[in-house]
């Protein structure tokens, strides 16, 4: 199978999608959209490499969680061997969301093989490039333009309502080394002052 380039992987989560999910987020992204949370994932330079098997073995490993998110970077970018991962880990049971840059207009027109190979091993895609003009704390998505579109009935997102503000969630992991992740949608400037402070500014 071929592999992967990673940006991070975080193995229990509950900010990326209804339950609880492990992450992957890719490494490298085209799209590169303005006011981008993860920007450090634009690179297409190597960062963590991996195989779909060792992937899915490590995402299956983790105990109690409901399926996996792919995030980015673009997921699309690596359609081939992620829709391998998704595939594998959706034979146990578990489901997959797919977060994308691209619209789901465009991802359905394409002929890329490896394109339709992850939307058909999709459940839940998150489509559409991300607009700080248009940032919103409606569940899953960052910006109002983007789309949360069931593609095969096995998530079915909720009403937005005040127990269900997915979007205004933040999610900080410490992991044993003291690294910090944030995932979630944090307020716009969230990331900056944590950094600046924890860098002693």
């Amino acid at each position: 199978m071929s592999e992967l380039n990673l940006a991070g992987f975080l193995a229990r989560s509950e900010a990326n999608g209804p339950g609880t999910r492990a992450v992957v987020w890719v490494q490298g992204c085209p799209i590169r959209c303005k006011g981008c949370f993860n920007r450090s994932s634009w690179s297409f330079s190597p960062v963590v490499s991996t195989t779909a098997r060792e992937l899915a073995n490590r995402i299956l490993s983790v105990q109690g969680i409901d399926g996996v998110t792919f995030s980015g970077g673009e997921p699309f970018a690596q359609a081939g061997p992620l829709a391998d991962v998704a595939e594998q880990v959706r034979q146990t049971g578990l489901t997959t969301i797919t977060y994308s840059g691209y619209t789901y207009g465009h991802l359905k027109r394409s002929r890329d093989p490896e394109w339709n190979h992850l939307l058909a091993a999709t459940d839940l895609l998150i489509a559409g490039p991300y607009r700080a003009d248009l940032a919103c704390n409606a569940p899953f998505i960052g910006s109002a333009n983007q789309k949360v579109i069931p593609l095969t009935g096995r998530i079915i997102p909720q009403p937005e309502s005040p127990q269900n503000r997915t979007g205004e969630t933040v999610e900080f992991t410490i992991a044993p080394d003291g690294m910090v992740t944030i995932t979630g949608f944090p307020p716009q400037g969230m990331v900056t002052q944590m950094a600046a402070r924890s860098r002693g500014e």
